[in-house]
């Protein structure tokens, strides 16, 4: 075996660098070059048959990965406890739609957060339905609960109007009267349990906030609670106005094991 022991290895010219057997060193910063994507790889206190191998995915872009300056330890589980999972924006759109490659048996809780969401036309709700079919048909099994508190100049109040809630309906209300006027809008978040089970019915929860399409103008919150009444599995969850479309609107999907 070769041992070469030198207290420095300097560049040759300013723009060249040193490469070692595919890691180049160039103005101080080291560059792992490897088709394996495994570079890293760690012995250990005890030289053995097992090592710690640091795998690197083939970025597609210039990633930076920021430690604290603090001491701590890197924990065995949960990194991918919680994950965004989709992204979607409306812009004049008649739904917005979260399918079956989102929504699958890898998480067993999902959470919808929705902001900046305005409608066309005012005075009209915004509902959630879901598939079990992958969007083909949207299955009248919501029933649900919905109840609203309200603030306003002209007082406070709390609300519970049955013609609200949804009784074996494709589709269950996440607000009622909503403005659309301008500057307005709407946000909240509806959490889902367990949709891919097929020995359990579906329950969901969420809440809203928005301003109210009246003369006088009232801050609603609705919260509402609700079940797919089926123990098909849910893999599709539609978003959109009673009628009219989607001005704009952002819609996230996460997702929790």
């Amino acid at each position: 075996m070769s041992e070469v022991k030198v207290d420095t290895i300097s560049e040759r010219t300013a723009a060249g660098g040193v490469t070692i057997d595919g890691v180049l060193v160039k103005d101080g910063v080291a560059t792992f070059q490897t088709a394996a994507g495994s570079p890293l790889v760690f012995e250990g206190a005890t030289p053995d048959a097992f090592e710690t191998t640091f795998a690197i995915t083939d970025p597609t872009a210039d990633r930076t990965i920021t430690f604290p300056d603090a001491s701590f330890t890197v924990p065995s589980s949960g990194f991918d406890s919680i994950a965004l999972l989709s992204t979607q924006t409306a812009s004049t759109s008649a739904s917005v739609n979260f399918d079956n490659t989102l929504l699958t048996s890898d998480y067993k809780v999902y959470e919808f957060k929705y902001m900046n969401v305005v409608g066309s036309t005012d005075g009209v709700q915004l509902q959630m339905k879901f598939s079990d079919d992958n969007g083909s048909n949207f299955d009248a099994n919501h029933t649900g609960g919905f109840f609203t508190s309200y603030t306003g100049a002209s007082g406070t109040g709390l609300v519970y109007d049955a013609v609200n809630d949804s009784v074996q309906e494709a589709f269950q209300k996440l607000g009622t009267d909503q403005s659309w006027d301008a500057g307005d809008s709407m946000g909240g978040r509806v959490t889902i349990q367990n949709p891919s089970s097929t020995s359990f019915i579906t329950t969901y929860q969420g809440e809203a906030s928005y301003i109210s399409h009246h003369a006088t103008i009232y801050q609603y919150t609705t919260y509402i609670g609700g079940l797919w009444d089926s123990l098909a599995a849910v893999n599709y969850v539609r978003f959109e106005m009673a009628s009219g479309n989607l001005v704009t609107g952002t819609f996230q999907l996460w997702g929790y094991k």
